[in-house]
């Protein structure tokens, strides 16, 4: 016959782990919903900035034909397919980077495309760079749910 102190110890035990596998499982449900509701706010944001910028030569849909598209020296990219033409990956850091104007391709930062980091700061009053980079970013993640 078992005594009273071990099953004590047997339930404690049983209890012990059931509430740290709860707690666990609280943890995972939380901060999954706030980092995707936080991503969605991003392309949303995003989106609105595309819209505000780039549309007019990269075109409603992303896809280069903008209205100022036959204007420009160098034709706007796809941006649609910046992911197929890299054999599937989307490259985030690089595309923020010639958003922001610190890699240079040919049409950007070339007096067609400005380098929109310091464009930003300009038209926008934006002073913090970390909020600028966040800026661009959303763009980025943007860009990304376009890709076909």
């Amino acid at each position: 016959m078992k005594s009273i102190h071990q099953n004590r110890r047997f339930y404690g035990g049983f209890l012990s782990v059931f509430l740290l596998m709860a707690g666990m499982a609280f943890i995972a449900i939380s901060c999954g919903k706030p980092k995707a509701e936080t991503q969605k706010m991003a392309v949303a944001e995003g989106e609105e900035w595309f819209k505000s910028y780039c549309v007019i030569c990269h075109g409603e849909n992303a896809d280069g034909k903008g209205n100022m598209a036959t204007l420009l020296n160098t034709p706007p990219l796809d941006l649609t397919a910046i992911a197929k033409r890299r054999n599937g990956v989307f490259p985030d850091a690089e595309v923020a980077k010639i958003i922001a104007g610190v890699e240079n391709v040919p049409g950007h930062s070339t007096g067609d495309m400005p380098a929109w980091f310091e464009t930003f700061k300009k038209s926008e009053g934006i002073t913090d760079e970390k909020v600028l980079q966040e800026k661009i970013n959303n763009i980025v993640a943007y860009l990304k749910t376009v890709q076909q």
